[in-house]
């Protein structure tokens, strides 16, 4: 049996990337501690212009128009935030009526959206809220007594298709907020506004993992053509001024997983090696988008790929992601400062927190790995990302550093670390931009910021809809908490460094290794880690070390054993060559 183990062997500094995988928590928290670390009075600074920034939100919130004023209203934690978000989630997958309205009536009927109504100053939210309060009330009649037979009927006809448009609108509403234009010529004329403002752009195709072929296919389209369009917008403003894209590699093939390595470095390395010279006739940027934590180092073999491909040589225009919540994220920065410097490239690197972090901690429990690949407490991935971005600003010959963020204290600790360095800040559309407008432009802070602006229908929204409802509408989430006046702005810039020295490295009490997830009733199920390069060689040594045994297979009896007799070989049934072992056969006596 053979597993697809890499043809080479690890350098050491991917070495390093590997081991780091699962690594404990508290080892990765007490190494980082110093490297976060700074002086009293860079943290004295960093306070001071964070609660600048933090008062100014809080003083235009009544202007905001958005997703921070929304998920204050409509939060988590109340039944109807819960309802909304089953909303966004459920409504858009339902392929028929009877169903979707069930849902409606299960869902919304139940909510009191009257209590929110004139909450909030934002035209948007009280339009949301008037709209289901109505919705609702129409719902609720079901429930009832006393109305006519003849209502009844009229709502039963007429009602619920009405409530599903309204609903789907509601939605359409929402991902407005989140998306810049269903087509990329729409969210390019839609940017320019923010654009003479200082802002840049990366457009982002909408539409998750292509699950064939023909998915495959149709994202390659959207890319090729999003390329011309953003190139031609950009009109040779170059890497770092104009507008640039993020790719999923998951979207432009099917089988982007370690177990498919041979396929990816074959078959999805053309295509994106395709979308990188597009990108590089224009000479706009490419960042290959994170995604989730196993298909990380597959995606560092191909950037190796194509960072030594000589068609791209001399080229600044290739970037990557990488996640702060990753245990491996500091290994990931080394390599890449160290690939960089040998292929001759100055990479982009966006550091982000993570936006899968609920995928990644069930999938290590449902799998019954040895660890996780992401960190228990917020607080530490915050510790993370500091540490991250002092390697990235210390790296200016070989990266170009891309900080996206929508927290205050995490901007005002990158733009002091970064005085006299070449960055720029990162955010979301449709996500605080009132944090980013007292950052952009010489009136303000002077440092440049560039949208992530998804691009898509509304049938193409659904997924990434819901990952931002969920990732900014709990009530941890700093775009929530930045507007809510019951927490103290002291609370919102305190010092991250300080309070993870406190935990000391524990991981959350709530959250136990998968191997304790049932606590003290037994143990989990162990897995393996089928993209672990250690993983994966310490099987294949295993399995080629059994090949070399001669198996003996015969039949154990009462009065002894018996190993006399004919044996027949025991064959492999995939490779008929591969002789098992041997077997004796019992005879009738």
């Amino acid at each position: 049996m053979q597993f697809q183990v890499l043809a080479h062997s690890q350098s050491a500094l991917r070495d390093a990337v590997t081991a780091a995988y699962r690594r404990d928590e508290r080892e990765c928290v007490q190494a980082l501690l110093p490297q976060a670390a700074m002086s009293d009075e860079q943290v004295k600074v960093v306070q001071d212009m964070a609660r600048r920034l933090v008062t100014q939100v809080r003083r235009q919130r009544t202007r905001s128009s958005g997703v921070d004023a929304l998920m204050h209203e409509f939060t988590l934690s109340s039944r109807e935030g819960i309802a909304l978000m089953c909303l966004a989630e459920a409504l858009l997958r339902i392929p028929d009526r009877e169903t979707a309205d069930k849902l409606i009536r299960d869902k919304i009927a139940r909510g009191d959206w009257r209590a929110h109504l004139g909450n909030s100053a934002s035209l948007f939210v009280n339009a949301a809220a008037w709209g289901l309060l109505v919705t609702g009330k129409l719902v609720s009649s079901h429930s009832e007594q006393g109305l006519s037979a003849a209502m009844t009927r009229l709502i039963a006809k007429g009602g619920e298709p009405l409530i599903r448009k309204g609903v789907d609108m509601a939605m359409r509403m929402l991902g407005k907020q989140f998306v810049t234009g269903e087509t990329i010529e729409e969210a390019l004329v839609n940017g320019r506004e923010r654009e003479s403002r200082g802002y840049r752009f990366s457009y982002d195709m909408l539409g998750e993992a292509a699950m064939t072929e023909e998915d495959a296919q149709r994202y390659m389209r959207d890319y090729v053509m999003a390329i011309h369009a953003i190139g031609k917008e950009s009109a040779g403003r170059g890497v770092y001024e104009g507008p640039g894209i993020s790719v999923k590699l998951s979207a432009i093939h099917p089988r982007y997983s370690r177990s498919q390595h041979e396929r990816a470095m074959t078959e999805l390395l053309a295509r994106l090696k395709e979308l990188l010279l597009l990108a590089k006739q224009y000479d706009i940027g490419l960042n290959i988008d994170a995604e989730e934590a196993d298909r990380m180092e597959l995606s560092l073999d191909l950037l190796e790929a194509v960072a030594f491909d000589p068609d791209l040589a001399g080229w600044n225009g290739i970037g990557l992601v990488v996640q702060a919540y990753q245990k491996r994220c500091p290994y990931i920065i080394d390599y890449l400062i160290d690939l960089a410097r040998r292929s001759g490239h100055r990479f982009m690197v966006r550091l982000v927190k993570g936006a899968y972090w609920d995928a990644e901690i069930k999938r290590a429990q449902v799998d019954g790995l040895p660890g996780y690949p992401v960190y228990t407490r917020k607080v530490y991935t915050d510790v993370s990302y500091i540490a991250c971005a002092k390697k990235l600003l210390a790296a200016q010959d070989a990266i170009f550093p891309q900080f996206a963020g929508h927290n205050a204290y995490t901007v005002s600790a990158i733009y002091e670390l970064g005085k006299g360095k070449d960055f720029e800040f990162q955010c979301l559309h449709g996500m605080g931009e009132t944090l980013f407008d007292q950052v952009v432009g010489p009136q303000n802070l002077g440092r440049a910021a560039r949208i992530y602006a998804p691009v898509g229908s509304h049938e193409t929204l659904l997924a990434y809809l819901v990952r931002r409802l969920l990732e900014n509408g709990a009530n941890s989430s700093f775009v929530n908490r930045i507007v809510d006046e019951s927490v103290s702005i002291d609370e919102l810039v305190a010092n991250p460094v300080q309070e993870a020295a406190q935990y000391a490295g524990e991981p959350h009490r709530k959250i136990p290794l998968p191997i304790n997830l049932y606590g003290s009733q037994r143990r989990n199920s162990k897995g393996l880690d089928l993209s672990s390069e250690h993983v994966l060689g310490e099987l294949q040594q295993g399995l080629t070390e059994s090949e070399q045994t001669s198996w003996r297979a015969f039949p154990m009896l009462g009065d002894g054993d018996v190993t006399e007799g004919m044996a027949l070989d025991v064959r492999n049934p995939a490779n008929h060559a591969d002789v098992v072992g041997q077997v004796l056969e019992a005879t009738p006596s």
